[in-house]
């Protein structure tokens, strides 16, 4: 998918220098691309953790006609429903909901192909592949979100209003999407220099090492928290019950993507200047800096707390590869090393975690097929 990428990039550039128009959506490279994800997806077999409570709804539906769970939101639950009905293996209903993820990511870069390359080595060598594998409905409404990004920027609030509406019926906590829109509205003004994500970043941490904090806020929230289906933890931490706020250990799978931020925002102003000031960029930018932010705010917590923050996740892979284009056209190559070595260690990290401790926590990690 890598050289798929790189190959449209370059073919398209030709077609610019040369006085042509951007190439379609449709051109073979992403084609090839998207088969390769959506197969390869279709085809896993308990990977990622939560794949077993999807086959298992899947399956129930065509075996019972009825979910063993009640709480799917309906668009999810149509989509489910339809294709068990209409008898699909859940390799094709896998391969559906892939699909759908795959090309909203290729909708959103269609006139940034140059970034395409990276795209694929940071989903793949990254984190981000095996979590979209497992949280099925949230993969799809992140991968929506970087396009709705679009709206904000061109100011179309009700054509984002009405996908957010669509994104609800696929995962209710979707109606963060609502206030969102006015993030990249906010004017900084002077403050908008390195200082201020900087600063940002390190209060989030330090509040984000005494979770404690967070009972206060839940007391506040009242039952707002039971419209995104967090009423559990709320409860909780209502109750004086601190189970789900302890103290972490910093290791790899928090510090790449810290160390990955910090260098993005150092960067920035010179990325903005390579792309002319993209408004989408600055967009995706602010994202970034907020998804990191929530990330490290709820790092103490349990991961059910982190879930809104990741909506974002999308914009922060997408500024990532900005990242990697930049340093790599601009031929930095220290700091290209680093911003690699943090984005492209994580597969090769767990592989080894799952196998040199088999038979534990690390097992979802592993990549199966059931066709074996």
């Amino acid at each position: 998918m890598a050289w798929l990428g790189w190959h449209v990039g370059q073919r398209e550039q030709r077609v610019l220098a040369a006085g042509g128009q951007q190439l379609p959506l449709w051109s073979w490279e992403i084609l090839a691309s998207i088969l390769i994800y959506v197969m390869v997806s279709a085809l896993r077999w308990q990977t990622s953790w939560d794949y077993n409570m999807y086959y298992n709804h899947y399956v129930a539906m065509q075996s019972l006609g009825e979910y063993s769970r009640e709480n799917f939101e309906p668009g999810f639950s149509l989509v489910t429903h339809v294709m068990s009905k209409a008898g699909m293996h859940f390799a094709f209903y896998f391969a559906f909901w892939a699909l759908v993820q795959i090309v909203l990511i290729f909708y959103a870069l269609r006139q940034r192909k140059v970034l395409l390359p990276w795209l694929a080595l940071c989903i793949f060598l990254g984190p981000y592949y095996i979590f979209w594998m497992g949280f099925v409905r949230q993969s799809v409404v992140e991968a929506l979100f970087v396009v709705m990004v679009e709206f904000i920027v061109r100011r179309k609030f009700w054509w984002y209003l009405l996908l957010s509406l669509v994104a609800v019926s696929i995962h209710k906590m979707c109606v963060l999407f609502i206030p969102l829109y006015f993030v990249p509205l906010i004017p900084t003004g002077k403050l908008n220099n390195r200082w201020l994500p900087f600063a940002l970043i390190a209060l989030c941490i330090a509040l984000g090492s005494f979770p404690q904090w967070i009972k206060w806020a839940f007391d506040r929230i009242g039952q707002f928290a039971e419209v995104l289906g967090y009423g559990h933890y709320h409860r909780l931490f209502a109750s004086h019950n601190l189970e789900y706020a302890f103290r972490s250990v910093i290791g790899p799978a928090r510090l790449m993507p810290l160390i990955s931020c910090l260098a993005m925002i150092w960067f920035y102003p010179a990325i903005k200047e390579m792309f002319n000031g993209d408004r989408y960029l600055s967009a995706i930018y602010r994202f970034s800096i907020v998804y990191m932010g929530y990330i490290n705010l709820f790092a103490n917590t349990t991961q059910y707390l982190a879930r809104p923050g990741e909506l974002m996740r999308t914009c922060f892979v997408f500024m990532l590869c900005y990242l990697l284009y930049y340093l790599w056209k601009k031929r930095q190559w220290l700091p290209f090393a680093v911003v690699a070595m943090c984005n492209f260690y994580y597969v090769f990290y767990e592989l080894y975690k799952a196998y040199s401790i088999g038979g534990s926590i690390y097992m979802p990690e592993l990549y199966h097929t059931f066709l074996l």
